[in-house]
């Protein structure tokens, strides 16, 4: 049982805005904000100090945003736990004991039932039974759950794809203070998704959920420092926030914090420990890591 506790535990923590293709490998696989047809998105303003980042950082696509907007993924708990199996298998071996606590009542198990559903863990894949599960737990107020409805309606996954109903979802998982919630709060902000357009209040959101350790949206803390997105250009500041994420796996986190160890920009130049850092991000799929590995390494 004590396992078990373990692992929703962790589930709360790491489970949150999940696309069809992405399983239990999300962390390699790269993670764009899902937008609901005819929903508007904001163009990114380019850098507006670039003089501060060498042109090799700077993306060569006019249309690449040098914001990217994560949206938070279930990660691999094989390195963070020290084991070799992901969360997913771990979930799908006690999925008899996670059902029973479910059906018992239990808000807590009935959110990581909706995760089996939603992801395949033990179950077949069903959206209809991940949503249902999804419910009983919110009736509860477990504070995941909002989350993780709010994802179903912004995706139109068994149900009609609504941005509003989505914001209303996520600001309730957010007042409830679940950081992933917050993310998304602030992700919605951003693209005009269901409220107007407000990157002032998209940034207060994304910090409010870095402080509450959520590493995706440190990650995107690092890219508004170090781009002066919002905030004023400091890549001392990036540098703080891009560790954090890195050590939390983050691809893009690794990839944007070894080009500051390779350049010394906002830390001390090392570019051995660039090189680390690079290697980590294009192991988690970050393809800009390799492509710079092969020109400077």
């Amino acid at each position: 049982m004590k396992s078990v506790f373990i692992l929703f535990a962790a589930a709360l923590m790491l489970t949150a805005c999940g696309q069809n293709e992405n399983k239990q490998q999300e962390q390699t696989e790269e993670k764009k904000v899902i937008v609901p047809p005819g929903m508007p998105v904001a163009p990114m303003p380019r850098p507006q100090s670039p003089e501060l980042i060498q042109p090799d950082i700077q993306t060569s696509d006019p249309q690449q945003h040098v914001l990217k907007l994560e949206e938070g993924q279930p990660l691999d708990l094989s390195q963070l736990m020290g084991q070799r199996k992901t969360l997913g298998e771990q979930v799908a071996e006690k999925i008899d004991t996670v059902r029973y606590q479910a059906e018992q009542g239990k808000a807590d198990y009935q959110y990581l039932m909706g995760a089996s559903y939603e992801y395949g863990w033990g179950v077949k894949e069903d959206d209809a039974e991940a949503m249902k599960w999804y419910r009983k737990a919110a009736e509860q107020k477990q504070k995941a759950s909002y989350n993780a409805i709010g994802n179903f309606y912004r995706m139109g996954k068994g149900v009609k794809a609504d941005a509003k109903e989505a914001m209303r979802w996520y600001q309730l998982g957010a007042n409830a203070g679940d950081a992933q919630a917050m993310l998304n709060v602030g992700n919605c902000y951003f693209y005009g998704m269901g409220a107007s357009k407000d990157e002032a209040q998209a940034l207060k959101w994304w910090e409010r959920a870095a402080e509450g350790n959520n590493a995706y949206a440190q990650s995107q803390m690092g890219d508004c420092y170090l781009y002066g997105l919002g905030v004023e250009q400091n890549p001392v500041k990036a540098a703080e926030y891009y560790t954090k994420a890195a050590d939390a796996n983050i691809a893009n986190a690794q990839y944007r914090l070894g080009l500051l160890y390779y350049y010394g920009q906002g830390v001390a130049a090392d570019r051995t420990h660039a090189k680390l850092l690079l290697q980590k991000a294009r192991d988690g799929g970050e393809k800009e890591a390799q492509e710079f590995l092969k020109k400077n390494f």
